[in-house]
């Protein structure tokens, strides 16, 4: 691992959720194609998903029925089809990444102070970190909002750093997509990119990611800077 100069100081740690914290790709896999069946589309392979999440469920919807004519059915449609049938099965077959619990369990021993920042609905990310991570201390948690802008916009990323009243740049952004990588970069913090979620070491790196990680241990030991 090539490990870039560590700031100054880092004094809380935001996560991005889907990728990163969860795998949830399956539910989302499944749950995207059983509403494009419904709907007369063609479904995808499950790794295809991995390119297609990362931006919210209506840029998910797109790519997936994208060059398909279904001239009747829209995109807002499938969107909130979507909507309720991934809330029935979401936790299904979700599951954390290797190292994660132990990565949460690390980083609340030395009392820094963490929040999670996803593009999932607010109320599906409540009710997802709710199910898999209730045991940690989070001091703000939040999905795509009204009055809020998505990620890569640093709005929410901005609005996190004042309320638990940290400097932007004090802050590690940690994600798996270029749309966090972008969202650490304009926000002033410094991203982290994760090799395990939904997109690969390239990708991340062109979009800005300061280091990239193949395990939860490696992030624990740069933040704790053994």
């Amino acid at each position: 691992m090539n490990i870039p100069k560590r700031p100054k100081n880092i004094s809380a740690v935001i996560f991005d959720l889907d990728g990163t914290l969860l795998d949830t790709l399956y539910d989302i896999a499944v749950s995207m194609n059983t509403v494009l069946e419904r709907n007369g589309f063609a479904t995808h392979p499950i790794k295809k998903y991995r390119i297609f999440i990362g931006q919210g469920i209506a840029k998910l919807a797109k790519r997936a029925i994208a060059h398909q004519n279904k001239s009747s059915v829209t995109v807002e449609d499938i969107v909130q089809e979507l909507y309720i049938e991934y809330e029935q099965r979401m936790g299904d077959s979700t599951k954390f990444y290797d190292g994660i619990p132990q990565l949460l369990d690390d980083i609340t021993s030395h009392n820094l102070p963490m929040a999670i920042l996803s593009n999932k609905r607010d109320f599906l990310t409540q009710k997802l970190v709710a199910e898999f991570l209730g045991k940690w201390p989070f001091k703000f948690i939040s999905g795509a909002r009204q009055g809020f802008a998505k990620k890569p916009d640093p709005t929410l990323a901005i609005h996190i750093a004042e309320k638990l009243g940290i400097p932007n740049e004090e802050c590690i952004f940690i994600g798996d997509t270029p749309t966090d990588m972008q969202t650490a970069l304009k926000a002033g913090m410094f991203p982290i990119g994760v090799l395990w979620g939904f997109r690969n070491k390239k990708i991340l790196s062109e979009a800005g990611a300061k280091l990239l990680c193949e395990s939860p241990r490696e992030i624990y030991n740069f933040i704790i800077d053994y």
